[in-house]
């Protein structure tokens, strides 16, 4: 699988049927929301069109978040207010994407670990909906995904991708759980090997991937996890190789800082979540029995001196001492969960389960994984 190995998958499927104590309370998370999206989508690209904008129908389009309309001439071309999010761009294929591939995560775990092919059956509809069906499917590209009105509208950015490294997880579990007819699941690997092919050939991806900042990140996180899901060693060698050679020695400091993310308006947010693309990442190859938590750049600052940098922050946002102009939100503290368990390192565990965070099936399948790891830790000792 993507991001635990079927080591790790079976045993917490055998620990949840015998009721564990370390497994209830995420058992009853993943449940709720398995139920709750039981009663959602099916979404598509196709449903809601951005006005004015003459695409493909099946062509994803979104706006780039820090650009707004000139408030002194509204038909002239839209002008950049670094670290400010419009709230009025259009967002829609991008929240349904998100719903989507959420919803294919939660479905294909809850089928996987509680049994139930309710959820596999509709992960299965929302798969065909979003990927498959002449009518409503997406191309195999975001060639249009960071558009800025009257300045570049076929101006493209793989990072609302990201969420396709959860949605591959999620495919994975619903291909362990017997609900997925093998046409369509080959189908869809099809479309998958057709947006890899964009992210390493497009001129969008190769700039994403050159950019040195969290693009970069997720490209590489991307990259991975549908190498993986296809089972594309030569991908997945690829990726595992620009992250241990490129992307960590450029971009982090000998602190541990991420040096592009701190000249942002948005510092602490945009540098946890470069943390939470390189932690993936890492948590891919981990589950191939791949170390790159060990990777070293500057002064032979890891991984963990990034987390270790960042970590009194996340405790404690007020310390933070430099221009943060918006709430510092992510659900990405799961980051910290991956490198405990990456770098055997309890502390990191102990503070991702003292901060707030929002209920959530992937949580809960974090909490899972954190809690096999730490029941076989325990064990070890005794």
């Amino acid at each position: 699988m993507t991001l635990l190995s079927e080591d790790e998958a079976e045993p917490i499927h055998s620990a949840i049927l015998r009721k564990e104590p370390w497994t209830v309370d995420a058992v009853r998370h993943l449940r709720a929301e398995a139920d709750k999206r039981l009663r959602e989508g099916p979404w598509s690209v196709t449903t809601d069109r951005p006005p004015g904008v003459n695409l493909d129908v099946h062509d994803y389009y979104g706006e780039a978040p820090f650009w707004w309309p000139d408030p002194a001439n509204p038909a002239a071309p839209w002008i950049r207010r670094e670290g400010r999010v419009n709230p009025d761009r259009f967002t829609a294929n991008k929240n349904a994407l998100s719903a989507t591939c959420d919803s294919i995560f939660t479905l294909g775990a809850a089928s996987f670990f509680l049994d139930d092919p309710r959820y596999g059956r509709h992960a299965a509809r929302l798969i065909n909906a979003w990927f498959l069906s002449p009518k409503t499917r997406m191309n195999p590209s975001l060639e249009y995904a960071q558009a800025i009105r009257g300045v570049n509208e076929a101006r493209g950015g793989s990072i609302d991708g990201r969420v396709f490294v959860r949605a591959a997880q999620g495919m994975e579990f619903l291909a362990q759980s017997g609900q997925w007819d093998a046409k369509e699941a080959a189908a869809t690997r099809k479309w998958f090997e057709e947006y890899l092919r964009w992210l390493e050939r497009s001129k969008t991806g190769t700039d994403e991937r050159g950019s040195g900042s969290l693009r970069a990140s997720w490209w590489a996180a991307q990259v991975a996890a549908i190498a993986t899901f296809l089972d594309d060693k030569a991908g997945v060698q690829m990726a595992f190789n620009y992250y241990r050679d490129s992307l960590f020695p450029r971009q982090l400091g000998a602190d541990g800082n991420a040096v592009r993310e701190e000249e942002r308006i948005r510092p602490l947010s945009a540098s946890a979540s470069n943390a939470e693309a390189m932690a993936t990442t890492c948590r891919i190859a981990q589950a191939q029995g791949v170390d790159l938590w060990s990777t070293q750049g500057k002064g032979g600052a890891t991984l963990a001196t990034a987390i270790d940098y960042l970590a009194p922050h996340l405790a404690d946002r007020k310390r933070w001492d430099r221009e943060q102009i918006a709430e510092f939100e992510t659900d990405g503290i799961y980051l910290l969960a991956f490198a405990g368990m990456g770098t055997k390192k309890p502390e990191y565990l102990t503070l991702y389960r003292q901060l707030e965070h929002p209920d959530s099936a992937w949580l809960s399948v974090v909490d899972l994984i954190a809690g096999r790891w730490e029941a076989a830790a325990h064990q070890t000792r005794h």
